[in-house]
């Protein structure tokens, strides 16, 4: 998205990265969401649920500059919270579950990104590895149903949209494919900051050309 925003409106881009993301999420979904810890996820996504439209309708009505702006500012700040491994610094229970699935649905409807705020605080519970993996991509795939939901009943999903996503849909499904095939979790360590690098990197690049 972060490269993206300087061909598209993060209007028009948040229904593609939205239904590549699900598609992303069924590849993983294949590991198993049986460790999914959902007394935690329940409640993010629910907060998540009243806050998406809330989001959406600040994408709808802001200057698309400013917007993606913000998006782009967002993405940066995430990555680099992510590349530095800094956990939010938050328990478990309801304030807790209410401040992240608010702010991550509000940043969901803003940028789509919302998952790399929940990922920042399911790390800092120092959960079992596949518990917290389980975890994550169960609620990314909540959190993607409902961004569906709430895209369609503001009009946001449209069938140009639809359009777009099949355009874009067999190269990225081949990136995911070649991505499974060539990196285990044995070199997470190599490719996973160069991705965050690679994706700050270009988020501050659109950052400068929104203000030069």
């Amino acid at each position: 998205m972060a490269i993206a925003t300087i061909v598209l409106s993060p209007l028009d881009l948040l229904p593609i990265c939205l239904l590549l993301e699900l598609v992303a999420s069924a590849f993983l979904v294949r590991g198993g969401i049986t460790q999914a810890d959902c007394k935690l996820t329940i409640p993010l996504v629910g907060f998540g649920f009243a806050a998406l439209p809330v989001g959406l309708y600040l994408t709808k009505s802001m200057n698309p500059e400013l917007s993606g702006l913000i998006v782009l500012s967002l993405v940066a700040v995430l990555a680099a919270l992510q590349i530095a491994r800094v956990p939010l610094p938050l328990g478990r229970g309801l304030v807790s579950s209410a401040l992240v699935g608010t702010s991550a649905g509000l940043i969901q409807g803003l940028a789509n990104i919302g998952g790399l705020v929940q990922a920042l605080y399911v790390v800092a519970l120092k959960m079992p590895a596949q518990t917290m993996r389980a975890t994550m991509i169960l609620g990314v795939l909540i959190s993607g149903a409902i961004g569906l939901f709430w895209q369609s009943v503001m009009g946001v999903l449209t069938t140009e949209a639809m359009m777009r996503f099949a355009a874009v849909l067999l190269p990225f499904v081949l990136g995911l494919w070649l991505g499974r095939r060539w990196f285990t979790p044995a070199n997470e360590r190599f490719y996973r900051p160069i991705s965050l690098a690679l994706l700050i990197s270009l988020a501050l690049a659109g950052i400068l050309r929104q203000l030069i």
